[in-house]
């Protein structure tokens, strides 16, 4: 009898564990950022620092795939709907990089600083990712 409950013990012990790694692997982590996002003002004008709406950016990752988008105002077609992207943590940073393939599209990350005090937006320049000097934010939405 007692061999019985030990069996029956394990069996339960098992599946629970097998329930646990199923939940594990289909979990979903979701993480939003606010987003300052400038505006020109008229047609083939520059952008204004002084000009922006502010909206968030988010990563929802899911099943070992990470998805991007941007809600800023109305956002050019290279940032609309749900984008394939590839993020990289540190202790220190997360990098967000878009995969766009629509074509004539900016190649750009976003790299956020953990600790909640902001980040940069770099685009590829040059054979090197260069910082674009504007404030975007990037601070964790409450």
């Amino acid at each position: 009898r007692s061999m019985q409950v030990h069996a029956l013990a394990r069996v339960v012990a098992g599946t629970a564990l097998s329930m646990l790694i199923m939940v594990a692997a289909t979990a979903v982590s979701a993480q939003t950022w606010e987003y300052k996002s400038y505006k020109k003002q008229g047609m083939g004008s520059q952008y204004n620092k002084d000009v922006f709406t502010t909206g968030t950016i988010s990563v929802e990752e899911k099943d070992g795939k990470a998805m991007f988008s941007m809600n800023a105002g109305s956002v050019d077609a290279c940032l609309r709907g749900s984008i394939p992207a590839k993020v990289t943590k540190t202790d220190d940073t997360t990098i967000i990089e878009p995969q766009i393939t629509l074509a004539g599209c900016e190649k750009f990350r976003y790299v956020i600083r953990n600790d909640g005090s902001g980040g940069q937006r770099e685009v590829w320049r040059g054979e090197a990712w260069k910082n674009t000097g504007w404030d975007h934010g990037l601070t964790p939405k409450k």
